[in-house]
């Protein structure tokens, strides 16, 4: 058996995944990598950083791992070190693999390495014509899918990117991906039950990072890596922020700050996506911010900038936990965005 490492010559890495101290760290939600392996014998070890070992919380990271597109590892990572032997023949076999982390990047990061028989090659699967980044909230994380309870304390246990628009709109479109979000994460607030700022959740400052993250990478903090755009530039970027910021926007008045910030925070995206179509959605759980939104996007007088309303949610559908979209409301939801893009594109 010999060591196979992971990284942009062996696998097509989606999502802002760090290759560090011989092992691939997926970060975000749906960060992953997909390779086609060859060979006889595949052995993967999976494990979560050491700050998520140590937390009850119950936010050790979420993984998946799909062989031939059969979900064939579903968990929670709670060690160190997890050995799983996905392929094992008496005479070479190729198979199509993607382990997928299902969980988000704030709470804990896991890390994964091959190993495989002497002969065997791992390679690449093709790049998609397509691809999209999306930036958000608990609704972009797919948070609640895998929950029904809606009185549920958070955990990362509830949450399945997989499931989320995000993920499927990007399957709808036949797209390469990455997820940039937080749950309870504003652009000037986050998620506030009584109108005071919450200032420890705003993403705009951590997107020119390659994740934040309470975690580290064996004492490495994720946040202190800058994360380089031209390295995965993409076609469209999706962002759906301002659900969180709604409470206290509400009770402080607050509209104007957030159009003021919501405009700057575009102008950075656009910044380090000069050649994207930037969608700027919002209304699956939250639309009142959206007035705003759209005096945001007109004053940057960039007709390569657009807004997309949801359908907000109704309960029609169900719901997950703490009244997050369910399964069926997220990929209503994608349905939705994936016509609006291909009219766009068409």
């Amino acid at each position: 058996m010999k060591n196979y490492p992971l990284n942009n010559n062996s696998a097509k890495l989606l999502g802002r995944v760090v290759f560090y101290g011989e092992k691939l760290w997926l970060t975000h939600s749906a960060s992953s990598c997909e390779f086609e392996f060859t060979g006889k014998k595949l052995v993967l070890d999976i494990g979560c950083d050491e700050n998520s070992l140590n937390d009850k919380r119950c936010n050790h990271p979420r993984i998946a791992v799909l062989v031939d597109g059969r979900t064939v590892i579903k968990k929670v990572i709670d060690s160190s070190s997890e050995v799983y032997t996905l392929c094992e023949s008496d005479s070479p076999a190729s198979h199509i693999v993607r382990i997928v982390k299902l969980s988000e990047g704030a709470f804990s990061l896991a890390c994964v390495s091959a190993e495989t028989d002497d002969e065997a090659s791992i390679v690449p699967t093709a790049p998609k014509k397509l691809s999209i980044e999306f930036i958000g909230d608990s609704i972009t994380c797919g948070y609640g899918v895998d929950d029904s309870n809606l009185e549920s304390d958070f955990a990362c246990e509830a949450e399945n990117a997989m499931k989320s628009y995000a993920y499927i709109t990007a399957q709808m479109l036949d797209a390469d991906y990455s997820l940039f979000s937080y749950s309870g994460y504003g652009i000037i607030s986050g998620y506030s039950a009584d109108g005071i700022r919450n200032i420890r959740e705003v993403l705009p400052p951590w997107y020119e990072s390659t994740c934040f993250s309470y975690s580290t990478m064996n004492g490495q903090k994720i946040q202190e890596i800058p994360w380089d755009f031209s390295k995965a530039p993409v076609d469209i970027v999706v962002v759906n922020l301002g659900t969180n910021d709604t409470n206290f926007c509400e009770m402080r008045r607050a509209y104007i700050e957030f159009e003021d910030s919501y405009h700057d925070f575009i102008k950075k995206v656009r910044a380090n996506n000069p050649d994207s179509l930037i969608i700027c959605a919002l209304g699956i759980m939250e639309e009142r911010p959206l007035p705003h939104i759209e005096k945001a996007v007109k004053r940057l007088k960039d007709d390569n900038v657009k807004v997309f309303r949801f359908s907000r949610q109704n309960g029609w559908l169900g719901y997950g936990s703490n009244w997050h979209p369910s399964e069926e409301t997220q990929r209503y939801a994608a349905e939705e965005l994936a016509r609006f893009i291909k009219e766009l594109i068409s």
